[in-house]
């Protein structure tokens, strides 16, 4: 029986154990309550894993939409603003078996808004009527999108949109949830007095959507990439002195006013639930989180459907994302990842959750496909991030297996009774 408690703020009772959120280290003690024998420690994420369940495994088919759809020879300019009329971040296109796909943030590298759209266009993962929401989280928690396209049948018969996803999170227990547990820290920010090419730039680098604004040392709004588009497609929206310029010099006007006020704003202690919930009335795409009025972080779609990515079943919690639809020998790299971490917890225990995400590179030159994979492993002192490029995926892994035992089994605090020397690296690979 445990007797000791540390560091605790809340306690929360469910089925016979008591449930203490650790604040900084985002893992929760598990202690029995009288009549109960064992103590049980568990991160935050597989707790949040299992009461997730019943949404991860629901089928889609409650929430398919129509897709946003788009004519590839249509021009760049008629594909913005139909994408600000209908409020469309992502925007579809079938082609043969595929389907491809383009969103606003990537319209914001645009020169020349009379070009087709075809040229801005790329393939995309796609899913079924009969997969899963989880399913589709996975596939807009890793390409970074709001959206996801349904086919049947070969036709591109929908979309999941990521705000129906939140819908689905907003009907669950999540009081016990806090939000500074999934929020992103330090949100980069811009000035009101900055050019529009400012936010255009961090937006494309730090591939991110949302900038909160500051106006004499306080945030007055959010600036996101659909705003942006407005520049692309000038008219009264951002005023008619940008009509007829060429969009290199509409990104020289500051951002002034232009974003959105209707953003809600919580301390960072506020439960996931209240979160959810002001984000869907607000109709906003994310939530600034703040500590006497001071920004301290800030939520948004993609962070909500963070926690219903899919994982492989293991001791510790294991994602693996963007694994190519054709690859036949998925399932050998795999298990080659999870192997990987299985020896790793042998000499660094301390492992808490891992994630390898895979980038797919198309050459046209050489018609083959090169691979970026990055794997990340969670520890409670430390994220370790690495990352490897090649054109034979299991290979990368092999690579990326020698480079992450090696690396974390000399930062291991304590010498624990394997040694690296003793592994059998054939078990590894």
């Amino acid at each position: 029986m445990v007797t000791k408690l540390v560091r605790c703020r809340v306690f929360l009772i469910k089925h016979g154990v008591i449930i203490m959120p650790k604040i900084h280290g985002l893992s929760f003690i598990v202690m029995p309550t009288r009549g109960t024998e064992k103590s049980v420690k568990m991160s935050s994420s597989q707790i949040m894993y299992e009461k997730l369940k019943n949404v991860r495994e629901a089928k889609i088919k409650s929430i398919l939409r129509p897709a946003a759809t788009v004519d590839p020879s249509s021009s760049i300019s008629k594909t913005i603003d139909m994408m600000l009329s209908t409020n469309s971040y992502d925007v579809f296109s079938s082609k043969g078996k595929d389907v491809l796909t383009a969103n606003a943030r990537d319209m914001l590298n645009v020169r020349d808004v009379s070009n087709p759209v075809s040229a801005m266009l790329y393939k995309t993962r796609k899913i079924s009527r009969n997969d899963t929401v989880g399913s589709a989280a996975t596939i807009i928690s890793h390409y970074r999108t709001r959206s996801v396209p349904v086919i049947e049948d070969g036709e591109l018969v929908g979309q999941v949109y990521a705000k129906d996803i939140v819908s689905l999170l907003g009907k669950q227990e999540l009081d016990w949830v806090a939000a500074n547990s999934i929020l992103v820290p330090n949100p980069i920010t811009v000035k009101s007095s900055d050019p529009l090419a400012t936010a255009r730039k961090t937006m494309m680098t730090m591939r991110i959507d949302h900038l909160p604004v500051v106006r004499s040392g306080k945030v007055s709004q959010v600036l996101t990439s659909m705003h942006l588009l407005q520049a692309l497609k000038p008219g009264q929206r951002i005023g008619m002195g940008l009509r007829g310029l060429n969009i290199l010099k509409r990104f020289e006007s500051p951002i002034g006013n232009l974003g959105s006020t209707r953003v809600p704003n919580l301390a960072t202690n506020a439960p996931l639930s209240q979160v959810v919930d002001n984000m869907l009335k607000a109709d906003s795409t994310c939530c600034l989180l703040t500590l006497w009025d001071d920004l301290h972080g800030i939520i948004t779609y993609k962070d909500l459907v963070n926690l219903l990515e899919m994982r492989i079943e293991s001791e510790v919690p294991l994602y693996f994302i963007g694994m190519p639809e054709d690859m036949p020998n998925s399932s050998i790299v795999r298990s080659k990842f999870t192997k990987i971490i299985q020896n790793l917890r042998k000499v660094y225990p301390e492992v808490q959750e891992a994630k390898a995400s895979i980038k797919t590179i198309h050459n046209p030159v050489s018609n083959r496909n090169h691979y970026q994979v990055m794997v990340r492993i969670i520890t409670p002192y430390h994220s370790h991030s690495y990352v490897e490029l090649g054109w034979d995926l299991s290979k990368v892994f092999d690579t990326l297996g020698s480079r992450i035992v090696r690396n974390l089994s000399k930062r291991s605090k304590k010498r624990w009774k394997t040694s690296i020397r003793k592994l059998d690296k054939r078990e590894i690979f």
